[in-house]
């Protein structure tokens, strides 16, 4: 028989890890982005940081080790938990996450999201790949943790956002900076009466899954696999209202190895014009470039799908991509500078908030890696151990 709360929307308080500031260079300097917009870069800077950097936890090395490369991962979370650099809070929260970097704001709460398998409050708007859900999956097992939260957005959160709000007036109970020159702030909402207002609230409403989707597959796999424990019906999760606190909404770019120019102008199919050059114009227009010579492919006609869906469910087949060879970039520069005469580099323009939402309510995905919502949540300042 289904769970009756699997229909309501539900945000739970926990008794959240975090790093002791004593025990670190800082609270900061241990923190990483979401491990799939780690370019090699960054890695290589994270990890000189500090020896408790997050990313030697969520970013395994030696691939080709296999299942084993997440049990190093594992031992030195528990190594760190041994030697008190990671400690558990006394009492059950929901946490407001505030984070700043020039006028960017992302502020939200924390806390354990309850699972839905049947997609009726917690929405996803797009695909995912199987190997990377694997691979948080796996990682999730070896350490037992949920060790980056996903992001979460709804609207008009009201009563749950006038708490969020109240508790930014207080002290912060954590606080920290990070390299970029981002602030964040972190407070606690422990009162009983706060909670129970929060939690009335939020289970008003829908929740669009902005940036997690692998880790929340790899959540449903977990509480699928095991059933029997109680701390898999819930995964970490951060929800935003992006009534109150915007998000942005980015493309995702693409690098196809063995696509060329001449493929291009040769194999698109009727209903697109491919013109020459770069053009800004129209929203829904897809730029393709060897890293010299551009092209810009755009539909004849007015369409009101994404440019992302169009290009891998008509353009990438006539053109005859793999799609296993493809790689995401989060920046158009890191995507232009592995564009080569053999491997084109697509520029994609963001679908607008109303096409993803529309989609999400109506059961119909996106492709893969079709949008980057941000800011995101910096990884390491709150963690949850199963």
């Amino acid at each position: 028989m289904p769970d009756a709360k699997a229909s309501v929307l539900r945000l739970e308080p926990l008794r959240a890890w975090r790093f002791v500031a004593g025990k670190v260079s800082a609270l900061g300097a241990v923190t990483s982005p979401p491990y799939d917009v780690l370019e090699p870069a960054i890695v290589r800077r994270l990890t000189a940081s500090d020896l408790h950097n997050m990313v030697r936890l969520i970013l395994p090395r030696d691939p080709d080790l296999g299942p084993s490369r997440y049990d190093e991962p594992a031992e030195r979370l528990t190594g760190w938990q041994r030697d008190g650099i990671v400690v558990q809070d006394e009492r059950p929260a929901l946490y407001v996450y505030e984070q700043t970097l020039g006028d960017a704001v992302l502020c939200g709460l924390i806390g354990s999201l309850g699972l839905d398998p049947e997609r009726r409050v917690v929405l996803p708007h797009e695909n995912v790949m199987p190997h990377w859900v694997d691979d948080r999956l796996e990682l999730m097992e070896a350490t037992d943790a949920d060790l980056e939260p996903i992001l979460l957005a709804y609207g008009d959160g009201h009563a749950a956002s006038d708490a969020v709000d109240a508790a930014r007036s207080g002290e912060p109970w954590l606080e920290a900076e990070t390299e970029n020159g981002a602030e964040h702030r972190i407070w606690r909402i422990d009162d009983p009466e706060t909670l129970a207002v929060i939690s009335a609230e939020i289970g008003r409403h829908e929740a669009l899954i902005a940036d997690g989707h692998h880790r929340y597959a790899a959540y449903l796999e977990r509480q699928r696999r095991e059933p029997q424990r109680a701390s898999t019906s819930v995964g970490l999760a951060m929800l935003v209202d992006y009534n109150r606190h915007p998000l942005t909404l980015d493309p995702i770019h693409r690098v196809v190895p063995g696509l060329t120019l001449e493929m291009v102008q040769s194999r698109t199919p009727a209903g697109w014009n491919v013109l020459p050059g770069r053009s800004d114009q129209p929203r829904d227009r897809i730029a393709v470039t060897d890293g010299s010579t551009w092209l810009t492919v755009r539909p004849s006609n007015g369409q009101t799908v994404p440019a992302v869906s169009s290009l891998h469910e008509h353009l990438l087949p006539a053109w005859g991509a793999v799609e296993d060879d493809i790689s995401f970039h989060h920046t158009w520069s890191d995507a232009l500078a592995l564009a080569n005469p053999a491997q084109t580099a697509i520029e994609l323009t963001a679908p607008h908030l109303d096409q993803v939402l529309s989609s999400a309510i109506q059961g119909v995905v996106l492709p893969q890696k079709a949008t980057s919502f941000g800011p995101k949540p910096r990884v390491g300042l709150l963690f949850r151990m199963l």
